[in-house]
């Protein structure tokens, strides 16, 4: 006897690899711009620095102002040009993927101390761990600080490195590309963001510092629902380092004070972190909680599980090519000692 009875449809999968392939277009689409992020930035640097090398490769001294200057201009343009195109290739408002709400500031300053005191502790983690690359045979070649000479340098180097990183790569991570996961999650937004915003930075000692900031920048929005918070602290953190090597190349003060002013601002933001983490539990005991809900109207944090949701973002073209040319620009700035 012929059984004449249907398979039963099974409309759960269905829906499950549905979303999943949806994340994994969308996923593509910001490895796709994070990759024209970079080209654009190596382009336009190119562009720039040929033009001033051969405009000053007579000159005996050769001013920082052309290179800080380069740096201004490719930080805001890489960010916010691919960044347009793709809010509008993808058919987002810029309103709905990036949120500028106002925070009530007894909230607002509790969480820029806690997410100092968490910058501060990753600050003295990693230069320590730079001190110790030769014990493991590497070195990093990648150099991570100027030297300025006169005073409207010291301002163009406040601008570039403290001021606008801040607005523009708080624009492309936790604003484009947090912005867009969230539906799927706020966790699995954190993660994602962090470990891109991480790996963008493209060299062995600021990868770890980075991911951590990253962490941090993203859970402070994803708990105010608003990029503002992880501005001010990306600011002022970078501001920090910016102070600390203009104070250190200026050779005004001596070693140690430099040594008790690095010390004294560590513990100045771990004691403050302390006292706002404090009063932020008394206020709401719950309000360090973070749930794996979306945020907005769709539920597709239900349909996917976490790690499902994480491998659908990597493994996608756009990021698969964004995480190669990552690897390799890490590998490149690593010395065999």
């Amino acid at each position: 006897m012929i059984n004449n009875v249907l398979p039963r449809y099974d409309h759960s999968n269905y829906v499950k690899q549905r979303e999943k392939y949806i994340l994994e277009k969308k996923s593509s689409g910001l490895g796709f711009y994070i990759f024209s992020y970079m080209l654009t930035m190596a382009a336009t640097q190119f562009l720039f620095l040929s033009f001033s090398l051969s405009y000053t490769e007579d000159s005996i001294y050769i001013s920082n102002v052309p290179m800080f200057l380069i740096n201004i201009f490719t930080s805001v343009f890489s960010a916010f040009i691919p960044g347009l195109f793709y809010l509008l290739f993808s058919k987002s408002s810029i309103s709905e993927t990036i949120s500028v709400k106002y925070v009530k500031q007894n909230i607002l300053w509790p969480i820029v101390f806690m997410g100092m005191a968490a910058a501060m502790a990753a600050n003295y983690a990693t230069d320590i761990l730079q001190q110790n690359f030769s014990i493991f045979g590497i070195e990093n070649t990648k150099v991570m600080s100027e030297s300025t000479n006169t005073f409207f340098e010291n301002i163009l180097y406040i601008i570039s490195t403290a001021i606008v990183p801040a607005f523009a790569e708080e624009f492309a991570f936790r604003g484009i590309i947090m912005g867009t996961l969230r539906k799927y999650g706020d966790v699995f937004a954190i993660i994602t963001s962090s470990v891109m915003f991480g790996a963008m930075h493209g060299n062995i000692v600021q990868i770890p510092f980075a991911f951590i900031l990253g962490l941090v920048f993203a859970y402070v929005d994803c708990k105010t629902n608003s990029i503002i918070p992880s501005i001010i602290i990306h600011f002022i953190n970078n501001f920090y380092s910016v102070m600390m090597d203009i104070l250190q190349n200026s050779g005004e003060l001596s070693d140690r004070i430099n040594t008790s002013v690095y010390f004294i601002t560590i513990s100045a933001f771990c004691i403050l972190g302390i006292i706002s983490f404090i009063y932020l539990i008394k206020k709401n005991k719950d309000f360090f909680k973070m749930s794996e809900k979306s945020p907005s109207q769709y539920e597709f944090s239900k349909v996917l599980t976490l790690k499902e949701k994480i491998k659908a973002f990597f493994i996608n073209p756009g990021i698969i090519l964004v995480v190669v040319l990552l690897i390799f620009e890490t590998i490149l700035f690593i010395d065999v000692i």
